[in-house]
Parts: structure tokens; C-alpha cells; sequence
């Protein structure tokens, strides 16, 4: 089933989707369980090197220095595709990203092995500086990272190398574990350069739009594994589809992604023309994740007992929209701050 988002892209972000699409079918969705299950054998690794030849690891990073230089919305299309096969990569890609995108906008040199995969970076946000050291208990893509990037509140943004950092990872988390997160510490140098209040609003706002397209893939995701499920199972005479409370399920379902594609999309283009509000991004996470977790758990109702299992591939949906959920803030926090 075609939805709304994809027959409005223009012909670059389709051949985008497409390339991602076919990079989560043919590598992605082999080694899905891996990048749950053994996210510390090297597959991450492997994996992000696979998604560096599609310019993913340099993706927000402008075009004179080596990137692609994406504009908002079709990062968050790339991410989208990548969370329909691993959420936690995304989480990886979008961590790596926004770093490499801080400093280039402080100023800061930006090596060209971090834009090819040869290394990776890790925004430690939100995180506290106090006593000449920085402190960010859940920094996604954090194990392993060879760049460690913060930013204060005084926009003013630091970077250390990873042998530098104490580095606690957080061993079997709940979910998102193909992003290997970890509390990071490192002691604070000169600040690489500032960005600015303007540069810090932007930068949240990337993130946050980041996060709702990670939720949308996963509600895709959902929603494709249970629609398919539900056209092969037979039961009480009939293909389970058919019966009215599957299809309100599916259709509650696709009211979530038609609403959030659409809200995404708007929000994107504001972050694009300097005009994005925190806000506004922080109302579409909250709803996006919320609906994420919604759409995870009727997926595994329409399996049924199926949905509990591992083979099935429904269960990590549910921690991993719960991950995406709570990360950098929780629900209640964002909604608090709306009324700030």
C-alpha cells in the first residue's frame, strides 16, 4: 500500500528512499536480530560501514567539506527507511550527524574519515558541565564512538576523542541496543568554537525531527509485518483481515503515519528556512512516539501469541518505540516545556 508522502516526493528524495529501502532489505533486514541480539560482535560496525557508502554518515554535512548536505526532510526520509529495518542504527546515524553537523556549524574542522564511516562520532546531549568536566548518562551510539562532541548552554560546543572519555556502556538496554548507548564522561578543553542561541535551537530541532521520523519507521514497520500477517493467517472462516477489529486496528494505524508524515514533512522545511520552533518538534515526538508504541502493540495483538515470540520480529518494535520515547526527555518533560 502506497501512503500519502510517497507519491508527493520529488524524483531525488524517491531515488533517496528507494537507495535506503534496498540498503534495509538486502542488509538491514539479514541482520536484524544480530544488531538486536549481538549488537557487540562487530555488526554495528559493519552495518555502518554499509550505510556510509550511501553518504548516511555524512549526511547533514555540507558539500564543500565532503558531505552530502541534506536538507532536513530528506535526512529524515533516510532515517526513516533505516529505522523500518533497525531503529537502533538510526538512533547511531542520527548521534553521528548531528555532532559532525555542530562542528562544522562552530567552525570546527571536520575530518574526512568521520564523513566516510571510517570513524564515528556522538553527540553527548542533554548533558552537564560542572567542576571542568562533561557528564551525559545516555549518549546513543556512544560505545565505541572515536569522537565525543557536547554543547553548553551557552552554546558554546567541545569535543574530545573517544580513548579520552570514561565510557560506561549500558549493557542489554531496553531497546534501540544496535545504538550500543553509554553514560560518557570527558574533561572539558577550550571549546572548539559557538554556534550560537540560533544554532542551538536548530540543532534541537534536527534531533527532535530526527526522532520522529525513527518513530514513524517504526510504526511503518508495524504496520507493514501486521498487514501481512493479517492477508496470510485464516481464522473463523475467513482471513483475519477481514474481520472488523483487525482493520481498526490497521486503520488506526495508518491515521498515526498519514498525520505524522504530513507534520514531519512541514516541520522539516521550517528547520530548512530558519523558521523551526522547538515546540512544534517537541509536540510532533511526543506524538509520533506515543504512536509508535500504540502501533507496535497492535501489531503484536493482530499476531496474537505470535507477537510475544522473537521470530516474529514485533517485539522489538515495542521496546524499541519505547527507547525512542523517553530519549532525550520524557513525555511529560516535553510537555511541560511546551508550556515554558
Amino acid at each position: 500500500m502506497q501512503l500519502t508522502r510517497d507519491t508527493l516526493l520529488d524524483e531525488e528524495c524517491r531515488m533517496l528512499t528507494q537507495t535506503v529501502s534496498e540498503f534495509r532489505e538486502q542488509v538491514l533486514t539479514e541482520k536484524a536480530r544480530d544488531l538486536d541480539e549481538e549488537a557487540s560482535s562487530g555488526v554495528v560496525e559493519e552495518v555502518f560501514k554499509h550505510s556510509a557508502a550511501l553518504g548516511l554518515t555524512g549526511a547533514l554535512s555540507c558539500e564543500a567539506s565532503g558531505g552530502q548536505g541534506m536538507d532536513s526532510f530528506a535526512f529524515c526520509l533516510a532515517l526513516e527507511e533505516v529505522a523500518q529495518g533497525s531503529a537502533g542504527l538510526a538512533a547511531v546515524l542520527l548521534s553521528h550527524n548531528a555532532a559532525l553537523m555542530l562542528l562544522e556549524k562552530a567552525g570546527a574542522p571536520v575530518e574526512a574519515s568521520m564523513l566516510e564511516g571510517d570513524g564515528r562520532a556522538a553527540l553527548a546531549w542533554p548533558a552537564s558541565f560542572e567542576g571542568g568536566t562533561v557528564r551525559a548518562d545516555y549518549v546513543p551510539g556512544g560505545t565505541g564512538a572515536s569522537l565525543l562532541v557536547a554543547v553548553d548552554e551557552k552554546a558554546d560546543v567541545y569535543s574530545a576523542s573517544g580513548d579520552a572519555a570514561a565510557v560506561e556502556e549500558i549493557t542489554r538496554p531496553m531497546g534501540w541496543r544496535a545504538a550500543r548507548p553509554a553514560g560518557i564522561t570527558f574533561d572539558l578543553g577550550a571549546p572548539v568554537g559557538s554556534v550560537g542561541a540560533e544554532g542551538l535551537k536548530q540543532l534541537e530541532c534536527r534531533i527532535l525531527s530526527g526522532l520522529s521520523a525513527i518513530a514513524l519507521g517504526i510504526s511503518r514497520h508495524a504496520f507493514g509485518a501486521a498487514r501481512a500477517y493479517a492477508e496470510e493467517r485464516w481464522q473463523g472462516c475467513d482471513y483475519i483481515i477481514n474481520h472488523q477489529q483487525m482493520r481498526l486496528m490497521l486503520g488506526g494505524m495508518l491515521v498515526g503515519i498519514e498525520s505524522g508524515e504530513a507534520a514531519l514533512k512541514q516541520l522539516a522545511w521550517c528547520v530548512d528556512e530558519g523558521n523551526g520552533t522547538t515546540g512544534a518538534h517537541r509536540a510532533l515526538k511526543v506524538f509520533a512516539c506515543d504512536d509508535a508504541i500504540q502501533a507496535a502493540l497492535d501489531g503484536v495483538q493482530i499476531h496474537g501469541g505470535y507477537g510475544y515470540m522473537r521470530d516474529y520480529g514485533m517485539e522489538v518494535l515495542m521496546r524499541d518505540a519505547k527507547a525512542c520515547q523517553v530519549y532525550p526527555r520524557t513525555p511529560a518533560e516535553e510537555m511541560l516545556d511546551l508550556l515554558e
